[in-house]
């Protein structure tokens, strides 16, 4: 058997009732470890594709493109370009010389 852990937990009411009407009662906890771990393995997955991401555009990013990241925050001050770089963020880039984006399931 698995170690496990005790932890209590605080749910808004209309949340603990929904939980309570539409799960059995000796289930709830499994249902709660599985949501749980599926919200994690989920978020480990994006911070994985961010990763890898950021990988190939650094991989594939001029010595001008990257200037920035040696200046201090005083030669940097006012060179931010919100609209630019969300419009940039959105935009899909293909890898520049790198590995090809990986699929996640």
């Amino acid at each position: 058997m698995k170690a496990t852990h005790q932890m209590t937990l605080r749910l808004p009411a209309d949340l603990a009732q929904l939980l309570a009407a539409r799960t059995p009662a000796r289930k709830r906890n499994q249902f709660v470890v599985e949501l749980v771990r599926r919200e994690l393995l989920r978020e480990s997955r994006e911070l994985e594709a961010a990763a890898i991401r950021l990988s190939q555009l650094e991989a594939g990013a001029t010595e001008e493109e990257t200037a920035w990241l040696t200046m201090d925050d005083a030669q940097a001050w006012g060179e931010f370009d919100e609209q630019k770089f969300l419009q940039e963020l959105h935009e899909p880039t293909p890898p520049r010389g790198g590995l090809p984006p990986k699929k996640l399931p």
